[in-house]
């Protein structure tokens, strides 16, 4: 199972890694509120995501 540190590392990765600000983001919220500002980010949208697919999960092996 996937932790929020497992997806905050993932952004970092992706997103921070040719920014020129990254510097200016000094905490996971900095990031996050940065990633969400240009449209990186969108924590409801994975949830939503997330449940989808353990709804067809649970309908392909129930």
């Amino acid at each position: 199972m996937k932790t929020d540190q497992d997806q905050v590392t993932r952004n970092l990765l992706q997103f921070c890694y040719h920014c020129e600000d990254a510097h200016l983001c000094t905490t996971e919220e900095a990031c996050k509120a940065c990633w969400a500002e240009n449209g990186w980010y969108e924590p409801e949208a994975e949830a939503a995501g997330a449940e989808e697919t353990r709804q067809l999960l649970q309908f392909y092996y129930a």
